[in-house]
């Protein structure tokens, strides 16, 4: 059940974000810290012919409340969510934007974009620039260190953008689809309908997709226990793409199934594990109802095998995929 704050307050938020998106875009206001050294690509064999790597690709600073609503706020109105979260001046420090590339016996399947160094110019935003080209600096600050581009990335997998044929876009929010120009012009685009449906201050860069005909609406056309109607990716049906609603109405995460065990990269649907299990609410989501059910989700998901969840911005993907391969018969590691 949702509730609406009293009066004062929620003009008070609204106050508050109106200031913010009157004042200066957020590196300005906000010291920002030096950037990372660039982190090289991680590669994990999971098995059955299937290798994933991890592409840290740009990073991102956000506002805490955008990372987590506090207790007091969780069940906030929808309508009031995005105010009480812009009315918060705190930051994180810098967040990996994760990018994920699935070597598989079938062809090389990329998850997401990560960011780019153009984040917050008008090329960057392209026909939205006096739209959302205003609007995002005022939310997020974002950027990538020279080296740790997705071209530079991919160029260290070895495996070379023309054998992506699909990249599936979780959602399309900036740090999502920020580096679309570096795929190849024959890379279809997998991105949910949802995706598409008219929605007010939903924050997705639909302008940014490229018009060429390679997007194409997932087509969720196979049944599964949990997930309920997925996407299969692959032939052999291990790779899916399955719908987790509520950050945003069409975001949408990939299973990788070995047979005995999982992986769900899982986007933005939550920030890390914790929430999923705790039901913890982040400030930018477009319906929290839909959230607490992807949750609900992803928690039956681990209930059915053992299950990795990995998520765009959680530090701990690299130890938890380490745990993950050395608990298998096998002790490959990470090869870089």
């Amino acid at each position: 059940m949702t509730k609406t704050l009293p009066l004062f307050r929620r003009l008070s938020h609204l106050g508050r974000m109106m200031a913010a998106f009157a004042g200066s875009p957020v590196a300005r206001w906000s010291p920002r810290p030096p950037l990372p050294a660039p982190r090289m690509p991680a590669a994990w064999p999971l098995g059955r012919g299937i290798t994933l790597w991890q592409l840290p690709v740009g990073v991102v600073r956000i506002r805490e409340r955008h990372r987590a609503l506090p207790a007091d706020l969780q069940d906030v109105d929808d309508k009031l969510r995005f105010p009480v979260m812009m009315s918060d001046r705190r930051m994180t420090g810098w967040l990996d934007c994760t990018a994920w590339l699935i070597d598989h016996p079938e062809g090389a399947i990329l998850v997401d974009t990560g960011e780019s160094a153009d984040f917050g110019t008008p090329a960057y935003f392209g026909e939205a620039a006096k739209s959302m080209g205003r609007i995002y600096p005022k939310i997020i600050d974002a950027t990538a260190a020279a080296g740790s581009d997705l071209a530079s990335q991919l160029t260290r997998t070895g495996i070379a953008p023309e054998r992506i044929g699909l990249c599936v876009l979780t959602h399309t929010h900036s740090d999502h689809i920020g580096n679309l120009g570096a795929l190849s012009g024959r890379t279809r685009l997998l991105v949910s309908p949802g995706e598409f449906a008219p929605t007010r201050g939903s924050g997705r860069l639909l302008a940014k997709l490229p018009r060429d005909g390679r997007v194409q609406e997932t087509v969720s056309a196979e049944s599964h226990a949990v997930a309920g109607q997925v996407m299969p990716l692959t032939a052999r049906g291990d790779i899916f793409a399955m719908a987790t609603p509520g950050h945003t109405v069409g975001h949408q995460s990939v299973v990788i199934d070995l047979g005995d065990r999982q992986v769900v990269l899982a986007g933005d649907a939550a920030f890390d594990d914790g929430q999923v299990d705790e039901g913890i609410i982040p400030g930018i989501i477009e319906n929290r109802s839909l959230a607490l059910a992807t949750y609900d989700t992803l928690r039956r998901m681990k209930q059915l095998k053992p299950t990795l969840m990995v998520f765009t911005h959680d530090g701990q993907n690299g130890e938890k995929l380490s745990g993950f391969v050395t608990s298998q018969a096998f002790n490959p590691g990470p090869c870089s």
